[in-house]
């Protein structure tokens, strides 16, 4: 018999503290999404240093609102990094637009902005520029955003962080997600990243009109904002109207309660994180591995 064992892909840190706020839900009037959702998406909000936060189901759909926000769609292109999950391309694909790929870093296998430079301008050359571009903060390590921040405003395009990896990392002594160079930043509480719902997603903005549409998506294309209200007859009475064909993307007050609870640790997680990571370099520094 073997006296081996997996090592596992990942495990999460569950402690007493969150198993009682899963628990205070389950006892609540609320198991959908009831007032805990923006309780956590405020705490979010105040941890990034950003102005608005829409929860969702995964980062997955986090990424296809964020697609659908920024109006993707049938002809448009849209580039990400080859080194990522599926979800990084699939999202623009869901939305009809065409997938290509901008190579990585061999140093911090993130997106290359000199690949991207070199792509840009060939792309412009041939009619083909992308609508958004999607860097992804591979292990949590962000992207060069200032600089591709910089060829957006040159090229015209729009950037959506896949930060899936990174929260409570920092670029340029800021928060990942803050959205100082982007348009929209995601997150994933997968049990794997740094803090877990369960399963879930969060897309951070700066931008009002862009929160609105990411909110509508999550939940059906459905506003209660009678402020954007169309076609309304005197004296009609709604609680609510559907402006766009949206999704069912929403995130539970359960898986809410969850990440709200780990949110509270997640400095604690990045300290070991790091302190592991540089363990790891230090004993392979010498190495050819």
């Amino acid at each position: 018999m073997s006296s081996f064992k997996n090592i596992p892909y990942g495990k999460q840190n569950i402690n007493r503290a969150d198993i009682e706020s899963v628990i205070d839900v389950l006892n609540s009037d609320f198991l959908t999404q009831g007032p805990i959702v923006p309780k956590f998406e405020k705490a979010l909000i105040n941890y990034v240093g950003s102005k608005f936060c829409t929860l969702v189901n995964s980062s997955t759909s986090a990424l296809h609102i964020s697609c659908l926000a920024l109006d993707v769609g049938k002809g448009d292109i849209v580039w990400t990094s080859p080194n990522t999950f599926v979800a990084s391309s699939n999202c623009a694909r869901l939305c009809g637009a065409k997938v290509d790929f901008v190579d990585i870093d061999e140093l911090t296998f993130n997106i290359s902005t000199k690949a991207l430079e070199v792509k840009l301008l060939k792309a412009k050359a041939d009619g083909c520029l992308p609508k958004v571009v999607i860097p992804v903060h591979m292990t949590g390590q962000s992207c060069d955003m200032e600089k591709i921040f910089e060829l957006s405003q040159e090229y015209n395009f729009k950037i959506i962080e896949d930060a899936s990896h990174a929260l409570g990392g920092e670029y340029q002594n800021k928060k990942i997600g803050c959205c100082e160079y982007s348009h929209i930043a995601v997150f994933s509480f997968h049990p794997v990243k740094m803090i877990t719902s369960g399963e879930g997603g969060a897309a951070i903005t700066n931008d009002p009109e862009i929160d609105k549409k990411l909110k509508r998506y999550r939940s059906h294309g459905i506003t209660s904002d009678k402020a954007d209200f169309q076609d309304i007859r005197e004296n009609e009475l709604w609680n609510y109207q559907q402006l766009n064909l949206g999704l069912n993307y929403r995130m539970t007050d359960i898986h809410a309660a969850l990440g709200l609870s780990q949110l509270k640790r997640l400095d604690e997680f990045v300290k070991k994180r790091r302190s592991i990571a540089s363990f790891y370099n230090s004993s392979f520094q010498n190495s050819n591995i």
